[in-house]
């Protein structure tokens, strides 16, 4: 899955009336400015401690529009200042796919012609 970008314009038409927590609105707005964003970028750019559990309110809103937020762990381990492994991970928003990954092709097109 490809992480979605949005202009300004459409993600104000997206957030109009959606997002009516501060909180929602800063984190929902820099994904949407910043995707692949570290959890640490992410904290400090919008003062959100909990990132998961803001991400989880703005996914409630978001999934009817067709659109997630969702973390994607980085393909190269990221090493704190004392060389240790930190689970640290990219945040992005992802459109929904139009169908199901169980629907077969050939099951929508026979629905379609009946």
């Amino acid at each position: 899955m490809k992480a979605v970008t949005f202009n300004r314009h459409e993600m104000d038409t997206i957030m109009d009336g959606v997002f009516l927590s501060n909180q929602q609105r800063r984190f929902i707005d820099y994904v949407a400015a910043n995707p692949h964003s570290f959890t640490l970028a992410v904290n400090k750019a919008t003062a959100i401690d909990n990132v998961s559990h803001v991400a989880r309110g703005v996914n409630v809103k978001l999934m009817p529009l067709g659109y997630f937020v969702a973390c994607v762990r980085p393909l190269e381990n990221i090493a704190d200042r004392f060389g240790e492994p930190i689970r640290m991970y990219g945040w992005s928003i992802f459109e929904l796919p139009q169908r199901a990954a169980n629907e077969s092709f050939n099951d929508s097109v026979l629905g379609m012609s009946q």
